[in-house]
């Protein structure tokens, strides 16, 4: 039988919503990669978040979060991925000096940002706080697990898209030359401090 508790589901979707919009990695890349090369340029980023989001939340149900528990070593071969990744994206936006030299880095690949989520630190804090508070808002478990991954999906994409606006908006007047160098290197530089985190901050 097919249940769904809708006050828990409202309280989910606001967790799922603000975790969503707030500033991170994903956000980041939205807004430069608008700033930089348009709107359009977002729409396989989105669907990198989706789909890796997504797969990762209900591997997270599934009990993957307790497996890196249990086995450190993989745990850190994923930080160490998200490290090296955060990094050269950091490296590759810093290096997109000017809109009309955009040949000198690109935006990212769907595929890149889907595999992304996997060394993401806020993707996984916030995928195991779904788990350890919102278990049993649906029944059976195919069905929760399902109205998880949608609402976190429609989260992402509404706020990609909504830090892609702000990318786009920007964009002219930055133009090109100095101020562009100063916010693609202050974007840059804050996906570095991230990856920095990760290295040695994020447990």
């Amino acid at each position: 039988m097919l249940e769904v508790h809708w006050v828990k589901l409202a309280a989910f979707a606001w967790f799922a919503w603000v975790g969503s919009v707030t500033p991170g990695p994903n956000n980041a890349l939205a807004l430069s990669t608008a700033a930089n090369f348009g709107v359009r340029a977002v729409v396989p980023l989105s669907a990198g978040v989706a789909i890796g989001f997504s797969t990762m939340l209900v591997a997270v149900g599934l009990g993957a979060y307790g497996l890196l528990l249990r086995y450190p070593a993989m745990a850190q071969a994923l930080r160490l991925f998200g490290v090296l990744y955060l990094c050269w994206l950091g490296w590759q936006l810093a290096r997109a000096t000017m809109i009309a030299e955009r040949r000198v880095a690109r935006p990212p690949r769907w595929f890149e940002i889907a595999a992304l989520q996997y060394a993401n630190p806020k993707a996984w804090l916030l995928a195991a706080g779904t788990v350890s508070a919102y278990q049993g808002l649906a029944q059976p478990v195919w069905l929760e697990q399902s109205i998880i991954a949608l609402v976190f999906v429609v989260s992402c994409v509404l706020s990609n898209f909504i830090w892609a606006w702000v990318g786009t908006s920007m964009s002219s007047w930055l133009g090109g030359g100095l101020r562009l160098r100063v916010f693609n290197g202050a974007v840059g530089a804050s996906l570095i401090a991230t990856a920095a985190w990760l290295a040695t901050g994020f447990r």
